[in-house]
């Protein structure tokens, strides 16, 4: 009886997070990608303006992720802060991942905490990396199940920077075991929802590009 309980609550623990995050992920993504300037960056029809406006939401976004999420009995918040950063950098390339992922990383650090630094650097990391990915692949937006794992490899970086920088290691232990793999359930599939959303609008609204 003991087990079907915690079961019972581990999967309410994932249902709450799906709620808290996909939900919301899924909202953002159909709402922005409406807006003509977003859809000039996906179109790589895009000038500064268009830019800097898409940098401007999806900042907002990667801060408001940040708050997003359920808390653990350590304290820390299963977040997705670094979402933002890695589909701006696969739809856009590198400069605006990093432009991105600086708001959410800046504002992270300041909020403070044992695991500020770690938190903020991976966030930085999400959007370069991933607009390393834009541009090793020229442009053309990942795969759904590629951009999953890509998702998941990036949690397990912010994991990974985590126990490198917080000392004592029982303590990262003790902030890591449950959140992280939280944190890869729930930024892997935003990213995929991010990536299906994206490609719905490049279908529909392609013939409308182009003309």
């Amino acid at each position: 009886m003991a087990t079907s309980g915690s079961s019972q609550s581990l999967l309410g623990e994932y249902l709450n997070l799906f709620a808290a995050t996909e939900i919301f992920i899924f909202v953002f993504m159909e709402i922005v990608t409406k807006l003509e300037n977003v859809q000039r960056v996906i179109f790589k029809k895009a000038q500064r303006n268009d830019y800097l406006i898409f940098i401007l939401l999806f900042g907002l976004f990667s801060i408001f992720g940040t708050y997003v999420g359920t808390q653990e009995r350590s304290g820390a918040i299963t977040n997705i802060r670094d979402l933002a950063p890695m589909v701006a950098g696969l739809v856009a390339g590198p400069y605006v991942g990093l432009a991105v992922g600086l708001m959410g990383g800046i504002h992270r650090l300041f909020l403070g905490g044992v695991t500020a630094v770690p938190c903020s650097l991976a966030t930085i990391l999400a959007g370069v990396l991933a607009g390393l990915v834009y541009h090793v692949r020229k442009g053309k937006l990942i795969g759904i199940i590629p951009g999953m794992l890509f998702g998941a490899a990036i949690e397990v970086l912010h994991g990974g920077l985590a126990v490198l920088m917080i000392q004592p290691f029982s303590r990262a232990l003790e902030i890591l075991f449950p959140s992280i793999p939280e944190m890869i359930i729930a930024n892997s599939l935003g990213v995929g929802i991010s990536i299906i959303i994206i490609h719905s609008v490049t279908e529909r609204e392609r013939p409308a590009a182009a003309g």
